[in-house]
């Protein structure tokens, strides 16, 4: 069997954001196809227990330390060293961490030994510099992007109102620099949206592409099972992201008060984990539930008449959007939120331009019974068709099994010892 190696910082478990999740079941794919070597670099306290839990994961998992030696400094110096990297280049903190300290190039060697691979898969763009090592081999390397990271940087700037314009548009300009200048270092790039598949082929037009959205397990996991109970809205997130909470606030004041005008008693039901003091200060409001996390949030999900989405910025991919349309909850959402995702209006979700339009289409959904039903049932349909398993990490692992030739120099009975 064919050996891939994946490197990636963020870890499969627990699966509670979207990125985990989407690096659980990219690896629940490859391994239908590739016998998968998980590496990852962690603090020197959680090797072992960090090992431990990747063994249902993988094929082989190798975890080591980046501890405080990984450039020779110490805690200070590399807040130090970080901050003036940011200034210099107008990267971010996790461009540095991931270059220099998690996968600096000269540790290849020591991780892997003599183990060899047809192919390496790389989770975010940030140490695009150290595959060359895989590259000088001729070991092919691919990126899964997770999304345009410039564009979440911009947005995440755009909140900050302290710092200066100037700084904003140099700063967002040297990280989309040498984010598409790390694009065209790879042999092939996975796209999350059909937008930034677009863009990426337009960017990066010798790199051979991708396309792999969010998929989720519609069998077992995500099953259909709408079945709303009274007149409930939710807003679904996870609000340790500031961008998801000023979503959830902007339900509650802007779009919410429409809908009460009408209908006094429908309820907003904020659901996610770490919602902050913010979010938990409008339960003054009987009419507002904050549940923080739910471990398993499907069948309250399913108890939902529709789920709001007033997303702002497009860019990446709204994996919430398909969870709750594969259980059969019918969407109202800003364009943005379904930018690239191949959704159109009225087929499980309704699309609006501002907070009246949302309110608009929520009461349609909570007045019109038998058109709530039937978007209930596209919703389901439209995730089933697209957004299963199977058309998405499933024919990930084929299109890179038939892509990705064995390596010429690898003996295949060779064993593989972990570190």
């Amino acid at each position: 069997m064919r050996r891939m190696l994946v490197v990636s910082h963020v870890l499969p478990y627990p699966a509670l954001a979207g990125q985990r999740q989407r690096v659980g079941l990219t690896l629940q794919g490859l391994r239908e196809a590739f016998h998968v070597t998980f590496l990852t670099t962690v603090a020197p306290d959680e090797v072992r227990p960090t090992r431990e839990a990747l063994a249902a994961w993988c094929d082989e998992a190798i975890v080591a330390s980046y501890g405080e030696g990984a450039e020779g400094l110490s805690c200070w110096g590399r807040r130090l060293a970080t901050a003036l990297y940011c200034l210099r280049t107008g990267l971010r903190a996790s461009n540095y961490f991931l270059e220099r300290v998690a996968f600096p190039a000269g540790r290849w060697e020591e991780l892997l030994g003599e183990r060899e691979f047809d192919c390496v898969l790389l989770e975010y763009w940030h140490a695009a510099a150290s595959m060359q090592y895989f590259r000088d081999r001729g070991i092919p390397v691919v990126l899964d992007t997770h999304n345009v990271l410039w564009q979440a940087y911009r947005a995440d700037l755009d909140r900050r109102r302290w710092i200066p314009e100037w700084w904003k548009r140099r700063a967002v300009a040297l990280y989309r620099e040498a984010e598409e200048e790390a694009w065209r270092q790879f042999d092939g790039l996975i796209a999350i949206n059909r937008e930034e598949h677009m863009e990426m082929r337009r960017v990066a037009p010798r790199v051979r592409h991708f396309y792999t959205p969010m998929g989720v397990d519609v069998v077992n996991r995500w099953r259909y099972r709408w079945r709303p109970e009274g007149l409930r809205i939710c807003c679904y997130g996870g609000f340790g992201s500031a961008h998801n909470t000023a979503s959830a606030l902007q339900c509650a004041r802007q779009i919410m008060p429409m809908v009460w005008r009408r209908l006094p008693h429908a309820e907003l039901w904020l659901v996610g984990s770490q919602p902050p003091a913010a979010l938990r200060a409008l339960e003054t409001d009987a009419r507002i539930r904050v549940t923080g996390f739910v471990e398993e949030v499907q069948p309250l999900l399913g108890s939902m008449r529709l789920v709001l989405c007033p997303w702002k910025g497009t860019y990446g991919f709204r994996s919430r959007l398909v969870e709750v349309m594969a259980v059969g909850v019918p969407v109202v959402a800003n364009p943005d939120a379904a930018d690239g995702m191949e959704m159109a209006h009225e087929q499980g979700i309704l699309l609006g331009d501002d907070d009246t339009a949302l309110a608009l289409h929520a009461l349609r959904l909570l007045t019109d019974r038998p058109f709530a039903e039937q978007q209930s049932e596209r919703a389901r349909a439209l995730v089933a068709a697209r957004y299963g398993f199977e058309a998405t990490y499933g024919a990930l692992s084929r299109e890179l099994s038939e892509w990705a030739p064995a390596h010429p120099s690898r003996d295949t009975d060779r064993a593989c010892n972990f570190s």
